[in-house]
């Protein structure tokens, strides 16, 4: 049940991921949440709050691997990756913060940074 929602939740629209199945799943989740927190919450702040959740991860997640990868002089990076912050980045997966490895950066062929020629 769980993995389905997540998928409703996260997954692009479809045939099966409407509009309205994204909207319902949210407000299920938003029920489920009140239930255990004692606030009530819509949908619409659920899905806020995770997308804030999501970012501040991806934040310092960025930190953390730039911190990894400095070669001194500057100011250490000090925030910690707690276990929210794991589970968080457990469901949005690697890519959503490394990207894709040895992708091709589309930007920069605009730029003149690649040379193509055809012929």
């Amino acid at each position: 049940m769980l993995l389905v929602l997540l998928q409703i939740l996260t997954g692009r629209f479809s045939g099966v991921v409407t509009a309205a199945a994204k909207t319902k799943g949210w407000d299920d989740l938003a029920k489920e949440v009140s239930a255990v927190s004692g606030v009530s919450r819509t949908g619409q702040e659920i899905l806020k709050k995770w997308t804030c959740l999501k970012s501040e991860t991806k934040k310092m997640a960025t930190g953390v691997k730039k911190s990894v990868k400095a070669t001194g002089g500057g100011p250490e990076f000090k925030e910690d990756v707690s276990f929210v912050d794991e589970r968080i980045l457990d469901v949005i997966g690697s890519v959503a913060v490394q990207g894709v490895s040895g992708g091709f950066d589309s930007a920069l062929a605009f730029t003149g940074m690649y040379q193509f020629s055809f012929g």
